[in-house]
């Protein structure tokens, strides 16, 4: 007898394509976020890996590296100030 609480298995195209997607939105969030910081002082390449963090912990509440920890620290008024600001990834985080 089969159960009846068996779910399909998705097929390995259905998680190839959310995971795509996936990618795609934290692209767009990133890219905005990234304007965000610069136009709030943040260097363009510091800027980058802060909105990259935080993108990936909006989207797929992925956790920040010690890399992202320690720039995310230093440049915390800013971050707050282009209202980025995650208490929650951050007290996650360490």
């Amino acid at each position: 007898m089969i159960s009846q609480c068996l779910r399909p298995i998705p097929s390995t195209d259905f998680i190839e394509a959310s995971r795509i997607q996936l990618n795609a939105y934290v692209k767009r969030i990133g890219v905005a976020y990234w304007q965000k910081l610069v136009q709030v002082g943040v260097p363009t390449g510091d800027a980058r890996s802060i909105a990259a963090a935080i993108a990936k912990y909006d989207a797929a509440s992925r956790l920040p590296n010690s890399e992202q920890k320690q720039l995310i620290a230093k440049y915390s008024p800013l971050i707050c100030r282009a209202h980025l600001w995650r208490t929650d990834m951050l007290l996650l985080a360490s």
